[in-house]
């Protein structure tokens, strides 16, 4: 079987408060609780599609799942820790000056950064890429993976630029991004879907070594299956991180009391087979 990372990602933090609670203030403890039992329920459906399988892995932020990375390195699953601040439109760090004790405190098998980079928004970047490289420098020091997720915001120049060729400038930019032109240590790239023939052309950018998993957006269900189609067959796609298309709309109607955890926790993992079921019968 060929290399496989199949992620459901639950590192939401500021948007899962906003998108389910409702809530876009600093949450208090009984909030905090709340969250923490939706992601718990999250892992639990999580655990009912895994099957112990080596390739399944999850995305999970210390704040609220802390106890479910423990519980994960138990089961030997696989782990992945952000290390970006949530909520905001540059990279700031997680912990600020301690995210290295944070990254260490939990051993994650892939340290994840999500950076919202677009070339042309000079402005902001400097300050950007200097984080992404303090970030950068400590996982090759100490062997952690990095997942890079590239989000490219568009800028009134791009009207009428397709998001591959935006991915594929920022792509060009971050492989290159200090003095002595050194690459960074990406092991995954985390990417929006594109087109079969897109795909080509994205590929060809990123680091020789580094592979890719597509990410859902929290589109629907159609929209992401599009995706998935359009990105099998390429050796160098391994997988996929899809998370609200997974459980939001789930975890609204049981926060809501419309239905019951374990009819919850079912739906989550039914969602989740589904798709790996699609991304395995494509290959």
């Amino acid at each position: 079987m060929k290399q496989e990372l199949l992620i459901l990602p639950f590192d939401h933090r500021s948007s899962f408060l906003k998108d389910i609670l409702g809530i876009t203030t600093k949450p208090n403890k009984e909030q905090i609780d709340e969250v923490k039992e939706l992601k718990k329920m999250i892992f639990d459906g999580f655990l009912l599609a895994a099957d112990k399988e080596k390739s399944f892995g999850i995305l999970v932020d210390e704040e609220y799942g802390e106890d479910i990375l423990r519980e994960a390195k138990k089961r030997k699953i696989i782990t992945c820790l952000p290390v970006e601040k949530s909520g905001e439109k540059l990279l700031k760090l997680n912990y600020s000056k301690k995210f290295e004790e944070h990254i260490d405190k939990f051993n994650p098998d892939f340290v994840k950064i999500l950076i919202r980079y677009n070339p042309l928004n000079k402005k902001d970047n400097q300050k950007q890429l200097k984080v992404l490289s303090q970030i950068d420098a400590f996982c090759q020091k100490r062997k952690y993976k990095v997942i890079l997720e590239l989000l490219v915001p568009p800028t009134k120049e791009e009207l009428n630029i397709k998001n591959y060729e935006k991915d594929i400038r920022a792509i060009r930019t971050i492989g290159a991004i200090n003095e002595i032109k050194e690459k960074i240590e990406v092991s995954i790239w985390k990417l929006e879907g594109f087109e079969k023939d897109q795909w080509k052309e994205v590929i060809k950018e990123t680091n020789k070594n580094s592979k890719i998993i597509f990410l859902g957006r929290g589109e629907d269900k159609k929209k992401v299956t599009k995706w998935m189609k359009a990105a099998s067959g390429h050796k160098e796609i391994i997988g996929f991180a899809i998370g609200r298309t997974i459980f939001l709309e789930t975890l609204k109607k049981y926060f809501s009391k419309k239905i019951s955890r374990e009819v919850a926790v079912k739906s989550i993992s039914k969602n989740f087979k589904e798709f790996i079921d699609l991304w395995r019968k494509g290959e």
